[in-house]
């Protein structure tokens, strides 16, 4: 399929913010939440504007944007629908979360809430956190559930994309807690890298089987005969590229698939995984390493993503 550059970055940007927002909610759940509320709040906005980056970039893509909102009326049937229902009701208890570190920083805005929130934190957070795991399990089932699209509907496609989430948010956590001075433990550091290389091995199986992948139709069953039919095409369905040709049939070189496939790799996750490993070795450098990770990893997301879209090839291909 031909790339949408708004896709791609709402599932980038909107990935890591839910991730993020995750980890945040599972500190709050298991009282890992020692740290400043004024830096806790902070990570809040960070991941709230990720994933609001992310949502408002994805309307562009729409023909009628501005009926957006409709689409939350179908989420009996539609995985858009839910993960659209799922990413509304998750701000509530972002923003909840929010009121009760704003208060922690400054005592006197007590006066101005109905109830004493702050009690609530450990439910605030994992609300936040379920929601959050939710939303991006939506997203993912979006594509992992059209049977028209053979690279997508594979097992892992969701758990990729729920992983991907996870481990970007999990790098910007990391990368703001040295930026606040914070030090990171050495067995976070080490989740750190197990969950980029675990990312690293599902996203080249994922590739295999793309590699494998075929329509699952032949042209006879395009056209009503049986399977095993020769068609042959006399004339091209059109003498110009047409709408679904453009959106539906994009075309990548294999032998650029494969040096893409390897930048992101190196990108994504092994530059990562090593600057982190680096920060194991010399620990005054874990800002530096930080910060390389997270510009290596969206360098690379950005490129999985876009590979995600292009080599997925749509059956209504087979009439042209």
């Amino acid at each position: 399929m031909n790339p949408a550059y708004s896709v791609i970055l709402f599932t980038v940007l909107s990935g890591a913010g839910y991730g993020l927002l995750a980890i945040l909610g599972f500190s709050a759940v298991v009282g890992l939440v020692m740290i400043s509320p004024a830096i806790n709040l902070t990570m809040l906005v960070v991941a709230l504007v990720l994933i609001t980056a992310g949502l408002v970039s994805s309307t562009s893509h729409l023909g009628r944007p501005e009926r957006a909102w409709r689409a939350l009326s179908q989420w009996r049937t539609s995985w858009l629908s839910r993960e659209g229902v799922f990413a509304v009701i998750t701000y509530v208890p972002a923003v909840l979360l929010g009121i009760v570190w704003i208060t922690e920083i400054s005592p006197n805005l007590r006066l101005f809430t109905l109830f004493n929130v702050s009690s609530y934190l450990w439910v605030l957070g994992g609300a936040g956190s379920i929601l959050s795991i939710a939303t991006v399990i939506c997203t993912g089932q979006i594509y992992a559930t059209l049977r028209t699209i053979p690279a997508w509907y594979y097992l892992l496609t969701t758990p990729i994309y729920l992983l991907l989430s996870v481990v970007s948010g999990f790098v910007i956590w990391m990368f703001l807690m040295s930026l606040f001075g914070y030090k990171t433990e050495p067995t976070v550091i080490l989740m750190g890298v197990f969950l980029l290389e675990l990312a690293l091995i599902l996203k080249w199986v994922y590739w295999r089987y793309v590699d494998r992948s075929d329509f699952g139709v032949t042209k006879a069953d395009a056209i009503g005969f049986a399977s095993l039919t020769k068609v042959q095409n006399l004339e091209p369905a059109h003498q110009t590229k047409n709408y679904l040709m453009r959106e539906m049939g994009y075309q990548v070189a294999r032998s650029h698939s494969v040096r893409l496939r390897r930048f992101a790799s190196w990108t994504c996750f092994i530059i990562p995984g090593l600057c982190l490993l680096l920060m194991l070795l010399a620990p005054s450098y874990q800002l530096i390493g930080n910060m390389t990770a997270v510009v290596s990893l969206f360098v690379g997301l950005l490129t999985e993503r876009w590979l995600f879209f292009a080599e997925a090839k749509h059956v209504v291909t087979r009439y042209y």
